[in-house]
């Protein structure tokens, strides 16, 4: 893996206790493919996590992440405070703040449809949590792609498989991460 900031494909803005992290990717899916992967339950445990929605401003959306030992999962609540299907879907989280995702057809067309994903992440908190952040949704981001053709994470294997790749990840984001 490079460790060129464009190329890690995370951006990040402070503000206070505030940090505004953005990652952008493409995906050679048309739009209504990762609005499924985003909103849909079974689909989202295939690359994110566990997923109880009802898609409406002020509906719950909320998480269990299944990397863990799975007695001791549990929920994170949230809501979705904005909502325009199948383009853009905010909500917060109880751990990670408030999610935006953003999705722009880049070409159209059955066989040559693309996708531009935009997931801005508003933490509060710690600096320390920044690199971490950015290496897991990176991490994430991967995933989506290969729940996009049909795969998904083995969530009892996962800290195990993806351990080496988080921590070069966090460390290539570190590296490269403005001082606030």
């Amino acid at each position: 893996m490079s460790d060129d900031p464009e190329l890690l494909g995370g951006a990040v803005l402070h503000g206070g206790e505030r940090a505004t992290l953005t990652l952008q990717r493409e995906y050679p899916h048309p739009v209504a493919a990762l609005w499924t992967a985003l909103t849909v339950p079974e689909v989202t445990r295939r690359w994110w996590a566990a997923l109880r929605a009802d898609l409406r401003p002020g509906g719950e959306f909320s998480l269990m992440w299944l990397n863990g030992d799975p007695a001791e999962l549990e929920w994170w609540p949230g809501r979705v405070t904005e909502l325009d299907p199948p383009r853009l879907l905010e909500h917060t989280s109880s751990e990670h703040g408030l999610l935006r995702w953003e999705l722009e057809p880049v070409e159209a067309g059955a066989l040559r449809a693309r996708t531009r994903l935009r997931l801005t992440n508003e933490l509060e908190g710690e600096d320390a949590w920044v690199p971490m952040s950015l290496a897991v949704w990176h991490l994430h981001l991967e995933a989506l792609e290969r729940a996009l053709t049909g795969g998904a994470v083995d969530w009892l294997d996962w800290s195990v498989t993806s351990s080496a790749r988080l921590r070069l990840l966090r460390a290539a984001y570190a590296a490269h991460l403005p001082t606030p």
